[in-house]
Order: C-alpha cells, then sequence, then structure tokens
C-alpha cells in the first residue's frame, strides 16, 4: 500500500510540472533561470519643456479665431456709398443680399 502511494505521489507530482526535465528540477529542489529586478536600466527622472511658461491657456486660440474671422468680415463688407446709381433687378438683389449672409 505505501508503494502504490509512493507512486501515485510520484505520478502525480511529475503529472503538474510541464514537462519530466521540470519534474527533475522540482526533485532537485533547483531554483530556475529568471530576470534580475536589480538589473533594470534606470531612466533620468522627466523635466519641464524648455518653453513651458509659453504654454497658451486654455480657450485663447479659440479667442484668437473668432478676432481674426471678425476682422475677415469687417474687410469683406463693402461702404454702402460705393453703389453705382444704376438700379438692380431684384435677382441681382437677393444674390446679393446672399452673398452679403
Amino acid at each position: 500500500m505505501k508503494k502504490i502511494n509512493l507512486l501515485f505521489l510520484i505520478l502525480l507530482l511529475s503529472v503538474s510540472c510541464s514537462g519530466l526535465k521540470d519534474a527533475g528540477k522540482v526533485f532537485r529542489n533547483e531554483k530556475t533561470v529568471t530576470t534580475d529586478e536589480f538589473l533594470i536600466k534606470k531612466r533620468n527622472p522627466l523635466v519641464l519643456p524648455p518653453d513651458f511658461e509659453n504654454i497658451p491657456e486654455p480657450g485663447s486660440i479659440k479667442k484668437k479665431d473668432q478676432e481674426d474671422e471678425n476682422k475677415i468680415k469687417k474687410i469683406l463688407k463693402a461702404p454702402e456709398s460705393s453703389k453705382s446709381t444704376k438700379k438692380n433687378s431684384s435677382t441681382e438683389e437677393s444674390i446679393l443680399e446672399n452673398i452679403r449672409k
């Protein structure tokens, strides 16, 4: 009975390992080769970029775009005094109104 129990225990240990080579290491109590955690290369600490103080504030780009858009609209609006004395037809007036919008 003792021999059967010993045989069953050896069989159980050999099956639980991934192969007979690993089973031999378990029986001999050998260490497995792993990477050494102390040999990891350390990196330099993080630093701020040189122009960190010149970073734009949130929303300032949108304001600048709106200002530029308003300037363009002011430039594109032609003065009303430059109208010709010739009377425009209703079709021309509707087209000009659509362009101005």
